[in-house]
């Protein structure tokens, strides 16, 4: 038996850590929009169902980023998430792969959306790691 219960599917898998009071969401392969649209929605559950908004999103495994994922992030999903769970800010560790952390720099296709993702003016507070243990003390470091 798993210590922290675990959602899973063969695209994504959730996770609640109440040591953490955080939801741990990982992506297990490359994902469709849809797929994508699904494993957040599920995320928003269950952060509704914890009062949780400190989250750490697993994209390592994830394949090449892709545009209309990120617009629809930023313009639909994040703000969505964020009314849904106010009054707590939403902050979210990204974790990357270093060919995607590449792409999101010099992808002329898909960097704009990325830096508008992360931008600090946004409503919510997110930052982008290379390994667990930095965005686990990073998201550690924000508000409960």
């Amino acid at each position: 038996m798993l210590p922290f219960p675990t959602t899973a599917n063969e695209a994504y898998s959730t996770q609640y850590r109440p040591d953490l009071h955080a939801l741990i969401l990982r992506w297990l392969r490359p994902q469709t929009l849809a797929e994508i649209q699904e494993s957040y929605g599920h995320l928003l559950v269950q952060a509704r169902e914890h009062a949780c908004a400190r989250w750490l999103l697993d994209g390592r495994r994830d394949g090449p980023i892709n545009a209309d994922i990120t617009h629809w992030l930023s313009g639909y999903f994040f703000p969505e998430a964020v009314r849904t769970l106010a009054p707590h800010r939403l902050c979210m560790a990204a974790l990357s792969s270093p060919a995607r952390l590449q792409q999101s720099h010099a992808d002329g296709a898909v960097a704009p959306a990325v830096a508008r993702a992360l931008a600090p003016e946004q409503p919510y507070h997110t930052a982008v790691f290379l390994t667990e243990a930095e965005a686990l003390i990073w998201l550690d470091a924000q508000p409960r």
